[in-house]
């Protein structure tokens, strides 16, 4: 299960957690960063500089509690490095942890001390070529998986974690151990088989902190039962160089003692002793920059290395009047490595020109090896891409010239016109569809005053709104019209014009409109006409109206006469 995970909603694919990892152990895919744990040696750093806090580690609380709720007592070995985290003594932190449930409280400087005892004796017996010193799982991590040709260098002992842990097994019985420090691999190692399998589970001091907040368990009282150790100069184990000064200068004897912190300086001395012919070397190396008390959790919580340097003494404390049980046995503490490296195809130098290609760099030219990918260079990118862990597109430069090519397409080629002015109207940029509108070439209107929009109020409008104007207006010629939205874009002081050609509708409306016209004359022309018939209809039929009036009056007289007859 992985160690240090994403969280992928703030994960903003800035790759810098690949550019600050020296070992390039974070694969990119599906748009997503993922920590690659065959190569990983768990430093800390991409959590460190992750600006989005996307990375986060473990926790191992709960399967902690559930061990506690076991019948079987569970012992702390607590890293000497609290010194530089916490306030308080490690009699008041014993207290506190054993209210917690645990059943004892020891310093892991017990198992530190045997440690040093194995590394003499290796240099006594002279056999090795160098020995490096063991106690840092993430330097063992290291030369496993990327420096195998050094494992023959590496002591068979044992951390002190594992040490200790061994120490309280044979001196309490059959018990669970927890180990608290500032490490992130010390969770590898407890789980790797070959380290042994003694440790159970690993908390930092930061899981100590929340858990103690949630039970409502302050860092004050003292331990009654506290244990201290018997050479006080193991605690000096965390500081640069704290594994040499337990060591007697002259238990050292044909060995040459050497300190190296740092991943980056660890990972440049390594690839110097692959590379050169060198003997008789005790070297103590660490991953983190100023040894353990410079640790993954002490730098994400921004613990002085200063001040957890002056606070890490050799002195002996009143606790050490009263020495863990554990303290008082010696056995001894074997360590086996083995070859972890992954194995991974190499592209050819064809295959590495192809990808290059994909993203436009067919010249060494063209190859900026800017880093902004992640990878120091193009072509490391290109193997990166070509082992599948990184993504083709991470090119920062090629992605910009591609979405600028591709803007200056969409624009050069809009059927609108689109023109750009500074805050005095002075046109600062044009697409070819604008320069034939208004009748202007590029050469001769960048920096001056487009003729026909010269006055628009549209302008001003849309800067005292702040909303887009709708107008009309004349291209180069009356016969052009034109459709102008403008808008104002306060944050650049500037002006921007969408130019659409509405000549043909224009022209549309006006044949419409003398057909709306024509229409009209031809429908009076018809009313009129229609009025005169019906007026001579009329006319027709008052003669006929008439004519009859007087066919009946002269009937009605003659009948009278007759009747009167």
């Amino acid at each position: 299960m992985s160690i240090i995970r994403l969280n992928a909603s703030n994960c903003q694919n800035c790759y810098k957690c690949i550019r600050e990892c020296p070992l390039k152990a974070i694969e990119f895919k599906d748009s997503k960063t993922k920590i690659i744990d065959t190569e990983c040696v768990l430093c800390g750093n991409c959590m460190e500089t992750c600006p989005k806090g996307a990375k986060y580690f473990r926790r191992n609380t709960d399967k902690v509690k559930e061990l506690l709720a076991s019948e079987k007592p569970v012992y702390v070995s607590l890293a000497p490095s609290y010194v530089g985290w916490y306030q308080q003594s490690f009699s008041q932190i014993s207290q506190s942890l054993k209210q917690l449930g645990f059943a004892g409280v020891e310093e892991t400087a017990i198992g530190a001390a045997c440690v040093s005892k194995e590394y003499a004796k290796l240099m006594q017996n002279g056999q090795m070529k160098n020995i490096i010193a063991t106690a840092c799982s993430s330097i063992v991590m290291l030369i496993e998986r990327h420096f195998p040709s050094l494992i023959k260098m590496l002591a068979p002992v044992s951390s002190p974690m594992m040490a200790h842990a061994r120490l309280m097994r044979e001196t309490y019985g059959d018990i669970k151990v927890v180990f608290i420090g500032p490490c992130l691999s010390k969770m590898y190692e407890a789980e790797d088989p070959l380290s042994g399998g003694l440790v159970n589970e690993v908390l930092t001091f930061q899981d100590i902190d929340e858990w103690l907040q949630e039970e409502h368990i302050p860092i004050c009282k003292r331990d009654e039962h506290t244990v201290g150790v018997l050479e006080p100069i193991s605690r000096i184990y965390p500081k640069q160089e704290g594994i040499i000064k337990t060591i007697p200068p002259k238990d050292f004897y044909e060995y040459t003692p050497i300190s190296v912190d740092g991943i980056d300086r660890c990972i440049e001395f390594f690839t110097a002793m692959q590379k050169e012919e060198i003997s008789g070397l005790f070297i103590e190396a660490n991953i983190c920059a100023g040894s353990c008390i410079g640790g993954p959790i002490m730098r994400m919580h921004q613990k002085s290395i200063l001040q957890s340097t002056a606070k890490l003494k050799a002195d002996k404390l009143p606790i050490d009047d009263m020495p863990a049980k554990s303290a008082q046995v010696e056995f001894s503490h074997p360590r086996v490595f083995t070859n972890r490296k992954a194995m991974k195809d190499m592209p050819t130098e064809a295959q590495i020109k192809e990808i290059l290609a994909k993203i436009g760099k067919t010249t060494v030219e063209q190859e900026l090896n800017c880093g902004s990918c992640g990878y120091p260079t193009c072509r490391q990118k290109a193997i990166a891409v070509f082992q599948k862990k990184a993504d083709v597109t991470m090119c920062l430069p090629f992605l910009r010239e591609r979405a600028e090519n591709m803007s200056s397409l969409v624009i050069e080629n809009s059927p609108n016109g689109i023109i750009s002015f500074d805050e005095m109207m002075l046109v600062t940029d044009l697409n070819p569809k604008a320069e034939e509108l208004f009748g202007v070439t590029r050469a001769e209107i960048i920096g001056e005053i487009i003729p026909a929009l010269y006055g628009l109020a549209a302008f001003e409008e849309a800067k005292i709104k702040q909303v887009p104007i709708v107008c009309i207006s004349n291209g180069y010629t009356e016969e052009i019209k034109v459709e102008i939205t403008v808008i104002y874009v306060q944050k650049n002081n500037m002006f921007i014009a969408f130019a659409k050609d509405i000549s043909e509708q224009e022209k549309n409306k006006e044949e419409l409109a003398k057909l709306r016209f024509s229409t009209v004359d031809v429908a009076q022309n018809v009313i009129e006409k229609q009025m005169r018939v019906a007026q001579e209809i009329a006319s027709l039929l008052g003669e006929t109206t008439a004519e009859t009036k007087v066919a009946l009056t002269n009937l009605k007289r003659s009948i009278k006469d007759i009747s009167e007859a």
